[in-house]
Protein backbone atom coordinates (compact mmCIF):
# COMPACT_ATOMS: atom_id res chain seq x y z
CA UNK A 1 0.00 0.00 0.00
CA UNK A 2 1.42 3.73 -0.71
CA UNK A 3 -0.01 6.72 0.56
CA UNK A 4 -1.17 9.09 -1.77
CA UNK A 5 0.29 12.30 -1.10
CA UNK A 6 0.27 16.47 -1.89
CA UNK A 7 2.54 18.73 -1.72
CA UNK A 8 -0.85 21.55 -0.42
CA UNK A 9 -2.93 19.28 2.02
CA UNK A 10 -3.02 15.59 3.49
CA UNK A 11 -5.44 14.24 0.43
CA UNK A 12 -8.92 13.33 1.00
CA UNK A 13 -10.41 9.46 0.73
CA UNK A 14 -13.31 8.83 -0.34
CA UNK A 15 -16.15 7.54 1.87
CA UNK A 16 -16.75 3.40 0.68
CA UNK A 17 -19.83 3.04 2.08
CA UNK A 18 -22.39 6.39 1.69
CA UNK A 19 -24.77 4.30 -0.57
CA UNK A 20 -25.53 1.72 2.30
CA UNK A 21 -28.49 2.84 4.10
CA UNK A 22 -28.98 0.52 6.89
CA UNK A 23 -26.21 0.02 9.38
CA UNK A 24 -24.89 -4.08 9.25
CA UNK A 25 -22.20 -3.86 11.68
CA UNK A 26 -22.70 -5.07 14.98
CA UNK A 27 -21.08 -2.78 18.09
CA UNK A 28 -20.61 -4.76 21.09
CA UNK A 29 -19.62 -3.07 24.25
CA UNK A 30 -15.76 -3.59 24.92
CA UNK A 31 -15.79 -2.06 28.98
CA UNK A 32 -12.81 0.69 30.16
CA UNK A 33 -9.70 0.63 29.92
CA UNK A 34 -7.53 2.45 32.00
CA UNK A 35 -4.03 4.54 30.61
CA UNK A 36 -1.81 1.92 31.65
CA UNK A 37 -4.00 -0.80 29.30
CA UNK A 38 -4.31 1.43 26.17
CA UNK A 39 -0.54 2.48 26.69
CA UNK A 40 0.72 -0.65 26.40
CA UNK A 41 -1.78 -1.10 22.94
CA UNK A 42 -0.18 1.98 21.25
CA UNK A 43 3.32 0.42 22.10
CA UNK A 44 3.39 -1.91 19.19
CA UNK A 45 2.01 0.34 16.63
CA UNK A 46 4.19 3.39 17.61
CA UNK A 47 7.29 1.82 19.24
CA UNK A 48 10.71 3.20 20.84
CA UNK A 49 12.71 4.48 17.34
CA UNK A 50 16.19 4.33 17.29
CA UNK A 51 18.58 6.63 14.68
CA UNK A 52 20.22 4.78 11.83
CA UNK A 53 23.89 3.63 11.07
CA UNK A 54 26.28 6.56 9.22
CA UNK A 55 29.01 8.54 9.69
CA UNK A 56 28.28 11.20 11.42
CA UNK A 57 25.77 12.37 14.23
CA UNK A 58 24.00 14.86 11.60
CA UNK A 59 23.95 12.12 8.81
CA UNK A 60 22.06 9.56 11.21
CA UNK A 61 19.32 12.14 12.24
CA UNK A 62 18.65 12.78 8.43
CA UNK A 63 18.34 9.11 8.09
CA UNK A 64 15.87 8.77 10.15
CA UNK A 65 13.72 10.42 8.21
CA UNK A 66 14.30 8.20 4.71
CA UNK A 67 13.21 4.75 7.01
CA UNK A 68 10.01 3.58 5.92
CA UNK A 69 8.37 3.89 9.36
CA UNK A 70 8.29 7.51 9.09
CA UNK A 71 8.91 8.84 5.45
CA UNK A 72 5.90 10.06 3.57
CA UNK A 73 6.29 10.60 0.11
CA UNK A 74 9.11 10.25 -2.18
CA UNK A 75 12.94 9.66 -0.59
CA UNK A 76 13.93 12.15 -3.28
CA UNK A 77 12.56 15.37 -1.40
CA UNK A 78 14.78 14.55 1.76
CA UNK A 79 17.94 12.95 -0.24
CA UNK A 80 18.15 15.74 -3.25
CA UNK A 81 18.57 18.78 -0.34
CA UNK A 82 20.67 16.82 1.98
CA UNK A 83 23.53 19.17 1.92
CA UNK A 84 21.08 21.80 2.93
CA UNK A 85 19.75 19.52 6.10
CA UNK A 86 23.05 18.38 6.98
CA UNK A 87 24.10 21.83 7.12
CA UNK A 88 21.32 23.03 9.60
CA UNK A 89 21.82 20.12 11.83
CA UNK A 90 24.91 20.48 11.72
CA UNK A 91 24.92 24.06 12.87
CA UNK A 92 22.69 23.22 15.88
CA UNK A 93 25.07 20.46 17.12
CA UNK A 94 27.98 23.15 16.56
CA UNK A 95 26.19 25.01 18.64
CA UNK A 96 25.48 22.26 21.43
CA UNK A 97 21.56 23.46 20.98
CA UNK A 98 18.46 20.93 21.07
CA UNK A 99 17.59 20.04 17.64
CA UNK A 100 14.25 21.70 17.12
CA UNK A 101 11.53 20.17 14.72
CA UNK A 102 8.09 21.85 13.77
CA UNK A 103 4.61 20.33 12.45
CA UNK A 104 1.62 21.91 11.95
CA UNK A 105 -1.63 19.56 12.40
CA UNK A 106 -4.56 18.76 15.16
CA UNK A 107 -6.93 21.50 14.42
CA UNK A 108 -10.02 19.71 16.24
CA UNK A 109 -11.86 16.48 15.76
CA UNK A 110 -14.22 17.37 11.92
CA UNK A 111 -17.69 18.73 13.05
CA UNK A 112 -18.86 16.17 10.60
CA UNK A 113 -21.19 13.22 12.02
CA UNK A 114 -20.52 10.71 8.85
CA UNK A 115 -16.86 10.90 10.47
CA UNK A 116 -16.34 11.08 13.89
CA UNK A 117 -18.89 11.69 16.81
CA UNK A 118 -16.11 12.70 19.57
CA UNK A 119 -14.72 16.26 20.50
CA UNK A 120 -11.59 15.38 22.00
CA UNK A 121 -8.49 13.18 21.29
CA UNK A 122 -8.97 9.38 21.39
CA UNK A 123 -6.66 6.29 20.35
CA UNK A 124 -5.63 7.61 17.40
CA UNK A 125 -4.48 11.18 18.32
CA UNK A 126 -2.61 8.89 20.92
CA UNK A 127 -0.76 7.10 18.80
CA UNK A 128 -0.04 9.66 16.20
CA UNK A 129 1.32 11.81 19.09
CA UNK A 130 3.36 9.13 20.46
CA UNK A 131 5.23 8.39 17.38
CA UNK A 132 6.35 12.08 16.83
CA UNK A 133 7.31 11.80 20.25
CA UNK A 134 9.60 9.29 19.88
CA UNK A 135 11.51 11.02 16.67
CA UNK A 136 12.22 13.64 19.10
CA UNK A 137 13.30 11.00 21.94
CA UNK A 138 15.04 8.90 19.18
CA UNK A 139 17.91 11.85 18.68
CA UNK A 140 17.90 13.03 22.30
CA UNK A 141 19.13 9.22 22.99
CA UNK A 142 21.73 9.87 20.48
CA UNK A 143 22.39 13.73 21.15
CA UNK A 144 22.83 14.50 24.79
CA UNK A 145 21.37 18.84 24.60
CA UNK A 146 18.19 16.54 23.31
CA UNK A 147 15.71 17.19 20.34
CA UNK A 148 11.69 18.86 20.76
CA UNK A 149 8.94 18.23 18.34
CA UNK A 150 6.76 21.15 18.26
CA UNK A 151 3.46 20.39 17.20
CA UNK A 152 1.56 23.55 16.42
CA UNK A 153 -2.41 22.91 16.22
CA UNK A 154 -4.45 24.34 13.37
CA UNK A 155 -6.94 25.90 15.78
CA UNK A 156 -7.00 28.74 13.92
CA UNK A 157 -8.98 26.66 10.77
CA UNK A 158 -12.21 26.72 13.41
CA UNK A 159 -13.68 30.00 11.23
CA UNK A 160 -12.80 28.13 8.21
CA UNK A 161 -15.42 25.51 9.08
CA UNK A 162 -17.88 26.95 10.51
CA UNK A 163 -17.30 26.06 14.34
CA UNK A 164 -16.66 27.96 17.72
CA UNK A 165 -13.20 28.54 19.18
CA UNK A 166 -14.53 26.54 22.26
CA UNK A 167 -14.57 23.58 20.18
CA UNK A 168 -11.12 23.61 19.04
CA UNK A 169 -9.60 24.96 22.05
CA UNK A 170 -11.50 22.24 23.86
CA UNK A 171 -9.39 19.56 21.53
CA UNK A 172 -6.38 21.13 22.22
CA UNK A 173 -6.99 20.90 26.26
CA UNK A 174 -7.71 17.11 25.62
CA UNK A 175 -4.32 16.11 23.70
CA UNK A 176 -2.61 18.49 26.01
CA UNK A 177 -3.83 16.09 29.00
CA UNK A 178 -3.71 13.14 26.91
CA UNK A 179 0.50 13.38 26.26
CA UNK A 180 0.73 14.36 29.98
CA UNK A 181 -0.97 11.38 31.11
CA UNK A 182 0.31 8.73 28.90
CA UNK A 183 3.93 9.79 29.49
CA UNK A 184 4.22 11.14 26.07
CA UNK A 185 5.64 14.62 26.32
CA UNK A 186 9.36 14.12 26.81
CA UNK A 187 10.28 15.41 23.74
CA UNK A 188 6.77 16.96 22.84
CA UNK A 189 5.59 20.16 23.13
CA UNK A 190 2.21 21.05 21.70
CA UNK A 191 0.94 24.92 20.89
CA UNK A 192 -1.76 26.13 20.15
CA UNK A 193 -1.84 28.44 17.31
CA UNK A 194 -5.09 30.43 18.30
CA UNK A 195 -3.34 31.66 21.52
CA UNK A 196 -0.23 32.36 18.79
CA UNK A 197 -2.01 33.88 17.14
CA UNK A 198 -3.30 36.48 20.01
CA UNK A 199 -0.03 36.75 20.73
CA UNK A 200 0.92 38.26 17.29
CA UNK A 201 -1.31 40.83 16.72
CA UNK A 202 -0.31 41.31 12.86
CA UNK A 203 -1.32 38.24 12.10
CA UNK A 204 -4.83 38.68 11.94
CA UNK A 205 -4.35 41.51 9.35
CA UNK A 206 -1.74 39.38 7.49
CA UNK A 207 -3.81 36.26 6.95
CA UNK A 208 -6.41 38.33 5.54
CA UNK A 209 -3.93 40.01 3.38
CA UNK A 210 -2.74 37.00 2.21
CA UNK A 211 -6.44 35.52 1.26
CA UNK A 212 -6.80 38.33 -0.83
CA UNK A 213 -3.29 38.02 -2.74
CA UNK A 214 -4.54 34.38 -2.91
CA UNK A 215 -7.95 35.27 -4.30
CA UNK A 216 -6.18 37.47 -7.10
CA UNK A 217 -3.32 34.56 -8.27
CA UNK A 218 -6.78 32.08 -8.74
CA UNK A 219 -8.32 34.43 -10.33
CA UNK A 220 -5.67 35.34 -12.38
CA UNK A 221 -5.65 31.31 -13.37
CA UNK A 222 -1.90 31.69 -12.00
CA UNK A 223 -0.85 27.31 -12.39
CA UNK A 224 0.34 26.72 -8.54
CA UNK A 225 -2.45 28.62 -7.20
CA UNK A 226 -5.24 26.47 -9.07
CA UNK A 227 -3.31 23.53 -8.29
CA UNK A 228 -3.64 23.92 -4.53
CA UNK A 229 -6.59 24.62 -4.55
CA UNK A 230 -7.53 21.31 -6.51
CA UNK A 231 -6.01 19.73 -3.96
CA UNK A 232 -7.26 21.27 -1.16
CA UNK A 233 -11.20 21.63 -2.35
CA UNK A 234 -12.18 18.07 -1.67
CA UNK A 235 -11.06 18.27 1.93
CA UNK A 236 -11.92 21.58 2.66
CA UNK A 237 -15.49 20.57 1.23
CA UNK A 238 -15.96 17.52 3.44
CA UNK A 239 -15.09 19.28 6.47
CA UNK A 240 -17.44 21.84 7.22
CA UNK A 241 -19.72 22.02 9.94
CA UNK A 242 -22.97 21.70 8.35
CA UNK A 243 -25.79 22.47 11.04
CA UNK A 244 -29.57 21.72 10.95
CA UNK A 245 -28.29 18.99 8.01
CA UNK A 246 -29.20 15.86 8.75
CA UNK A 247 -27.09 12.68 8.66
CA UNK A 248 -29.20 11.58 5.34
CA UNK A 249 -28.89 14.89 3.70
CA UNK A 250 -25.38 15.08 4.14
CA UNK A 251 -25.13 11.85 3.19
CA UNK A 252 -27.25 12.75 0.28
CA UNK A 253 -25.24 16.25 -0.44
CA UNK A 254 -21.71 14.22 -0.45
CA UNK A 255 -22.82 11.46 -2.72
CA UNK A 256 -24.70 14.38 -4.92
CA UNK A 257 -27.33 11.86 -6.10
CA UNK A 258 -29.43 15.39 -6.91
CA UNK A 259 -32.03 15.22 -4.04
CA UNK A 260 -30.02 17.74 -2.38
CA UNK A 261 -28.41 20.35 -4.74
CA UNK A 262 -28.92 23.29 -2.65
CA UNK A 263 -27.11 21.80 -0.01
CA UNK A 264 -24.39 20.77 -1.86
CA UNK A 265 -23.96 24.18 -3.31
CA UNK A 266 -23.81 26.01 0.23
CA UNK A 267 -21.11 23.26 1.05
CA UNK A 268 -19.58 23.85 -2.39
CA UNK A 269 -19.38 27.84 -1.94
CA UNK A 270 -18.26 27.81 1.77
CA UNK A 271 -15.13 25.51 1.00
CA UNK A 272 -13.67 27.22 -2.17
CA UNK A 273 -13.93 30.13 -0.06
CA UNK A 274 -12.25 28.07 3.25
CA UNK A 275 -9.66 26.84 0.82
CA UNK A 276 -8.44 30.57 0.16
CA UNK A 277 -8.39 30.94 4.16
CA UNK A 278 -6.27 27.91 4.38
CA UNK A 279 -3.39 28.63 2.05
CA UNK A 280 -3.48 31.88 2.87
CA UNK A 281 -3.21 30.94 7.11
CA UNK A 282 0.02 29.40 5.59
CA UNK A 283 1.18 31.66 3.50
CA UNK A 284 0.78 34.40 6.44
CA UNK A 285 3.04 32.11 8.81
CA UNK A 286 5.30 31.88 6.66
CA UNK A 287 5.87 35.68 6.17
CA UNK A 288 5.98 37.09 9.32
CA UNK A 289 7.80 33.97 10.83
CA UNK A 290 5.33 33.15 12.91
CA UNK A 291 6.90 29.45 14.04
CA UNK A 292 10.84 30.83 14.46
CA UNK A 293 9.29 32.85 17.33
CA UNK A 294 8.76 29.42 19.62
CA UNK A 295 11.20 27.28 17.65
CA UNK A 296 14.31 29.02 16.07
CA UNK A 297 15.83 27.30 13.52
CA UNK A 298 13.89 24.28 13.85
CA UNK A 299 13.18 21.74 11.33
CA UNK A 300 9.95 21.58 9.28
CA UNK A 301 8.45 18.19 9.34
CA UNK A 302 5.03 18.46 6.88
CA UNK A 303 2.28 15.60 6.42
CA UNK A 304 2.11 17.46 3.18
CA UNK A 305 5.90 16.12 1.98
CA UNK A 306 7.72 18.37 -0.46
CA UNK A 307 11.56 19.19 -1.11
CA UNK A 308 12.21 21.93 1.71
CA UNK A 309 10.12 20.06 4.37
CA UNK A 310 10.36 16.41 6.13
CA UNK A 311 7.29 14.00 5.11
CA UNK A 312 6.44 12.40 8.14
CA UNK A 313 4.00 9.42 8.39
CA UNK A 314 1.52 10.62 10.54
CA UNK A 315 0.06 7.12 11.10
CA UNK A 316 1.73 3.50 10.31
CA UNK A 317 -0.30 1.86 7.26
CA UNK A 318 -2.86 0.94 6.54
CA UNK A 319 -4.33 4.08 8.12
CA UNK A 320 -5.04 6.28 5.38
CA UNK A 321 -6.70 9.37 7.35
CA UNK A 322 -5.65 11.63 9.60
CA UNK A 323 -7.04 10.94 13.51
CA UNK A 324 -9.23 14.07 13.85
CA UNK A 325 -11.05 12.53 10.42
CA UNK A 326 -12.58 9.66 11.64
CA UNK A 327 -12.61 7.02 14.32
CA UNK A 328 -9.86 4.66 15.66
CA UNK A 329 -10.15 0.96 14.41
CA UNK A 330 -7.68 -1.57 15.93
CA UNK A 331 -7.42 -5.08 14.26
CA UNK A 332 -8.28 -8.17 15.86
CA UNK A 333 -4.41 -9.12 16.71
CA UNK A 334 -4.36 -5.38 17.60
CA UNK A 335 -1.17 -4.82 15.56
CA UNK A 336 -2.20 -2.50 13.17
CA UNK A 337 -4.61 0.52 13.25
CA UNK A 338 -6.47 2.12 10.66
CA UNK A 339 -8.95 5.73 10.98
CA UNK A 340 -12.63 4.90 9.60
CA UNK A 341 -15.37 7.57 8.73
CA UNK A 342 -17.98 6.48 11.42
CA UNK A 343 -20.39 6.05 8.59
CA UNK A 344 -18.25 3.58 6.75
CA UNK A 345 -17.44 1.66 10.07
CA UNK A 346 -21.55 1.22 11.06
CA UNK A 347 -21.92 0.05 7.57
CA UNK A 348 -19.26 -1.62 6.22
CA UNK A 349 -20.00 -5.26 8.39
CA UNK A 350 -18.38 -7.07 11.12
CA UNK A 351 -18.42 -6.69 14.58
CA UNK A 352 -16.59 -4.49 16.86
CA UNK A 353 -15.78 -3.58 20.46
CA UNK A 354 -16.36 0.04 21.50
CA UNK A 355 -14.05 0.39 24.14
CA UNK A 356 -13.70 3.43 26.49
CA UNK A 357 -11.04 4.62 28.56
CA UNK A 358 -11.46 4.92 32.20
CA UNK A 359 -12.34 8.98 33.39
CA UNK A 360 -12.76 9.95 29.49
CA UNK A 361 -15.20 12.96 29.61
CA UNK A 362 -16.35 12.14 26.00
CA UNK A 363 -19.18 9.90 25.55
CA UNK A 364 -18.01 8.06 22.00
CA UNK A 365 -15.49 5.17 21.92
CA UNK A 366 -11.85 6.13 22.49
CA UNK A 367 -10.99 3.04 20.35
CA UNK A 368 -12.75 0.44 18.31
CA UNK A 369 -11.46 -3.43 18.43
CA UNK A 370 -12.13 -6.04 15.63
CA UNK A 371 -13.61 -9.07 16.78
Amino acid sequence: MTTKTSPYIYPFTPFKYLEVTEQNTAMVDGGRLDIAALSAMAEPIAPALSLPPAETLAQRILALFTTPDILLGEASFVTSRSDEWLSRISYLIEQERPIEFTILGFPFKMPVPLKTNRRTGDFGELVSLKRLNEIGRAVAQAYEPGARVHVFTEGPFHVLNGIERSWADAYFASLQAMIEQFGINSNLVLHDLNRVADDTPEFRQVWDSATEDIRARRDAADPATLDAIKDALPVRFHNIYNPGASIDDLRRAYLNDGTREELRAAITARAEEGVLGYRAFLEARDRISLLDKYAPDAIGMTVSPRPGRLGVRPLPEPADKLPYHGVPVLSHDRNTLRIDYLWDLQHGGGTYRKVSLVGDTDPAPFVYIEE
